[in-house]
């Protein structure tokens, strides 16, 4: 087995790979632009797996990102399409490209990666572990909140489209878990069929993305309105589009929100899915738990190097030992010592440590993105800390209390 990158003349068998890999999901734009990127890479690079016969046994598609961890902005590497030849199941091909990918980026100093799972437990044996989460909400439009007010909406018009990437990119800047990639984004925003703005004083203060989705029913006077991303800068931009959504109410039948924000059914005056789903009778469903991206720490020690400071100062100084199992990438399978003191952390090579934390290394990355916090991770035997005394400070100094929102998907 050869494991290199894709040639631009292999491209026929990179396509029937990937297309059998994923037949209902591979994006006709995704195939036409393949071979171009092979000469050309914009979008990311595609990795293959070759046997003896030069056939291509697996592929996976490499990409840069910048990822917000706890208010830095750092190199991500993303895994995406991981495809095994339809004729070559079963032979750890995906497992040996991902060791791959996981090693390259080690080596370039990319401390952390993600990837959108089509099987959350054969990721989490590649020690990938949970990340960003949305909630999928579904209110009838007359159960919207209305404010009385919408004047400041717009359609976006081609001179607006860099603005609107400004203020998306100011949005990732702030939000912990979002990314940043510069072909993706465009592409992401402006392929919608519909992107509407808000703009007051001159200054765009959010956007969103929409398409139209038929429901069932013996006429076309009714469809649903899926939202895809929904930014905004304040409480009024918010209410603007709740007004909008509401007044919709003579043609569409449901709004659907995939939405990183738990908390937006209280923008809803009934928030009840719709589906005739509940428990015991009469406890309503209102939305359903999203999983979004896993998260990998690939390089320890590059993480720490950019990750100093804690969320809160602590209440303590102390080194923390953090004893760690990575059965991929051995320069991560060993004792981290961190020391830490008010609102820093400093990793260090030599110092006796006051309290010890053994995780596995995908517990580890759910932990210090801030999916799971540490007292749920030793309440439910994911982690053991030696000395509970000191979970807070850790929670503190290495954890995150705000959960990762993402809306990119690769």
């Amino acid at each position: 087995m050869d494991i290199r990158f894709v040639l631009p003349e292999e491209v026929g068998q990179l396509r029937r790979n990937v297309l059998t890999a994923f037949p209902s999901k591979t994006p006709d734009a995704l195939l036409r632009s393949m071979e171009g990127e092979l000469y050309q890479p914009d979008e990311g690079r595609y990795l293959g797996c070759f046997d003896d016969n030069g056939t291509l046994a697996g592929s996976i598609l490499m990409m840069d990102f910048t990822l917000n961890v706890r208010g830095v902005m750092m190199p991500m590497g993303a895994a995406a399409y991981v495809s095994t030849n339809f004729l070559r199941k079963k032979e750890h091909i995906a497992r040996n490209l991902l060791r791959v990918l996981m090693g390259y980026y080690a080596k370039l100093g990319t401390p952390i990666g993600c990837l959108h799972p089509f099987s959350p437990s054969f990721y989490y044996k590649m020690g990938y572990g949970h990340g960003n989460e949305s909630t999928y909400y579904t209110p009838r439009t007359r159960d919207i909140r209305s404010f009385g007010d919408k004047s400041n909406l717009s359609y976006a018009e081609p001179e607006d489209q860099e603005e609107i990437l400004e203020s998306y990119r100011a949005y990732a800047a702030r939000t912990h878990g979002a990314t940043v990639h510069h072909f993706m984004d465009p592409h992401r925003i402006f392929d919608m069929p519909y992107v509407v703005l808000c703009r007051k004083n001159g200054r765009i203060t959010g956007y969103f993305t929409f398409e139209f989705v038929e429901v069932d029913h013996y006429t076309d006077m009714y469809h649903d309105l899926v939202i895809r991303e929904m930014i905004y800068d304040d409480l009024d931009t918010l209410r603007q589009f709740m007004t909008f959504f509401a007044s919709q109410v003579d043609q569409i039948e449901r709004i659907r929100f995939l939405s990183p924000d738990e908390h937006l059914h209280l923008m809803f005056l009934n928030p009840d899915s719709g589906e005739n789903r509940a428990h015991d009778g009469c406890i309503h469903e209102i939305g359903r738990r999203t999983m979004g991206y896993m998260v990998r720490l690939f390089d320890i020690p590059t993480y720490f190097a950019q990750q100093t400071h804690c969320e809160t100062p602590v209440s303590r100084p102390f080194v923390l030992a953090l004893d760690v199992k990575d059965d991929f990438i051995e320069a991560n399978n060993g004792i981290f010592l961190l020391r830490i003191d008010g609102d820093s952390v400093r990793l260090v090579a030599d110092a006796p440590p006051d309290v010890v934390l053994t995780t596995g290394i995908a517990e580890l990355s759910s932990f210090v993105m801030g999916a799971v916090p540490l007292r749920q991770m030793l309440a439910h035997g994911s982690m053991l800390l030696h000395d509970e005394s000191y979970a807070d400070d850790i929670q503190r100094a290495i954890g995150w209390s705000v959960k990762p929102k993402n809306y990119t998907y690769f």
